[in-house]
């Protein structure tokens, strides 16, 4: 796959925000978010979960965005793409031909 095969996957626009560290006069978070980027993905449904398990009835949609190789993504981070906000729950890093970055997020209630 060469590097122009894969940027033509990468059609959805994302935005990843982070929560705030920023405390108010009496020490609490103060609710706000701090931008981390935006970034063209490759968007991937993963359904809700192992019916055998029982995950699947009470679970919240899971999706996987592929994009190229960042580090500035965590666990925890808010995810909104178009009109759902999500939140990031692995990042993993694949460094073969193409270094890129996954992330599997679940869509909040």
């Amino acid at each position: 796959m060469s590097g122009t095969e894969f940027s033509g996957l990468l059609r959805e626009r994302i935005r990843i925000m982070r929560q705030s560290a920023q405390r108010d006069a009496i020490g609490s978070a103060t609710g706000q978010n701090e931008w981390v980027g935006d970034f063209w993905a490759a968007a991937e449904p993963l359904g809700t979960g192992a019916e055998a398990l029982a995950e699947s009835r009470s679970a919240l949609p899971r999706w996987r965005f592929t994009l190229r190789q960042i580090d500035s993504v965590n666990v925890g981070d808010h995810l909104a793409w178009g009109k759902r906000e999500m939140v990031v729950r692995t990042v993993s890093v694949d460094h073969r031909f193409i270094p890129k970055t996954m992330l599997e997020a679940e869509e909040k209630r």
